[in-house]
This record gives C-alpha cells, sequence and structure tokens, in this order.
C-alpha cells in the first residue's frame, strides 16, 4: 500500500510540474527596428517620471524599454546627462549563467541584484557606447547596433540590438529577462557609487545619489508575454 501510495504521489508531482509549466506564458518576440524612432515599440516603451532624478533635470531618464524577437535583444531610451554620467542597463538572462555583481566592470561599477545574476551590461552616452557580456570570471566586450536622435527638447534617444548568440541564448521561445535602467555616475574613494535616476525606482533613492557599493537593485522590469 504505502509503495502505491508513493507512485502515486510522484505522478501527481509531476503532473502538477507540468501543469505550471504549460500556465507560464510564452515571451513576446517582437522585431523592432533600430532607427532611434521608439513608435514601434508601441505600449512596450515605459515612461519613467520626468523629475524623480536626484541630479536634477539635465540627469534624467525619461523612457525605457527591453524586448527581444529571435535573434535579437533590444533596447530602449530616452534620457538627458551631464559630464561623464551614462545611461546604463543591467541584464539579467534566464539560462545563462553570470556573474553575483558587476565588480568585473572596467570601469568600475557597482550593483548587484537582490535576486538573480548580472548577464550583460551597455553604457551609452547617445553618440557611443561600451557594452559586456558577464560570466563569473570576467566581463567581455560586446558589439552592438545602436542608434540615436535628439527629441526637440534636447533629450537623448537610443535604441540598440544585441544578437542573443553573443550573450549565450540559444532558443528566445524559452528566455525570460529582467532588467534595470541607471542614470550612473562612478565609484567615488569613499565606496560610494553615484546614480542619479533609475527606472524602476528603487525605493531607496536619497538626495544626492550616493550609495554604498555594491548599490542592491531590488526592482526590475521583465520582458512582456503573449
Amino acid at each position: 500500500m504505502k509503495k502505491v501510495l508513493w507512485v502515486f504521489t510522484v505522478v501527481l508531482v509531476g503532473l502538477m510540474i507540468a501543469s505550471c509549466d504549460l500556465l507560464q506564458k510564452p515571451p513576446l518576440l517582437k522585431t523592432v527596428t533600430v532607427d532611434g524612432n521608439l513608435s514601434d515599440w508601441e505600449s512596450y516603451v515605459y515612461t519613467d517620471g520626468a523629475t524623480d532624478s536626484q541630479w536634477g533635470v539635465n540627469n534624467e531618464i525619461h523612457k525605457a524599454g527591453i524586448l527581444f524577437d529571435a535573434t535579437n535583444l533590444y533596447i530602449a531610451g530616452e534620457f538627458t546627462k551631464e559630464g561623464y554620467n551614462n545611461f546604463m542597463v543591467i541584464v539579467d538572462l534566464s539560462g545563462v549563467t553570470g556573474a553575483a555583481d558587476t565588480s568585473k566592470h572596467p570601469w568600475g561599477r557597482q550593483y548587484k541584484f537582490e535576486k538573480g545574476d548580472v548577464d550583460f551590461v551597455i553604457e551609452t552616452w547617445a553618440n557611443g557606447y561600451n557594452a559586456w557580456r558577464f560570466t563569473s570570471s570576467e566581463a567581455t566586450g560586446v558589439s552592438v547596433t545602436l542608434a540615436s536622435t535628439e527629441t526637440t527638447g534636447g533629450r537623448k534617444r537610443v535604441e540598440i540590438a544585441v544578437p542573443l548568440a553573443n550573450l549565450g541564448v540559444t532558443d528566445a521561445s524559452k528566455l525570460s529577462l529582467r532588467a534595470v535602467f541607471v542614470l550612473t555616475g562612478g565609484v567615488d574613494d569613499n565606496g560610494k557609487q553615484w546614480a542619479g535616476d533609475f527606472y524602476p525606482n528603487q525605493g531607496f533613492e536619497t538626495g544626492d545619489g550616493g550609495y554604498t557599493a555594491p548599490v542592491v537593485i531590488k526592482k526590475t522590469i521583465s520582458n512582456p508575454t503573449k
């Protein structure tokens, strides 16, 4: 009797796991044209508060979005920035083993996800970029396609495509991701990572934008599903 009950339990658990997998919605595979015009993103580019930066309106994230299709990861952004501050995107990809944090970043940035790992990072200042794939041992440069424009109000607008194969993704139909967008500065000699604005907002933003490194990212956006 105990053996029959054990077999029944194993079968039941297997059916429950299979049912959960079937109930998971597949990712939305959406292709956009990388031309600096975000109109084809439709509702999948999100608006951030226009006055929520710790560094004022000249260092502000206004729009952000992330999508993918069968071959590319797409990133959208609209922002203002001053000096050496950059629009930074940190991505955690399912099924890819990355780094615990961004400590291997060539420019010394110090961020980590509260849950998950860091697989891809890009920083752009609109007319240029640097991008890296992160593993447990190193950060390796990645080439992307970038298009940038400027709005009539002087905001920088970027659209980026990254080949998924260059990030270790082999099957986009099973991919999910989480991302955060940061108007980032550097790390100072006192161990503070400076950041003016986040999307989504993290809830711990302070008056001067200086945080004990590494900054722990608690809130992210996920890829849309069908």
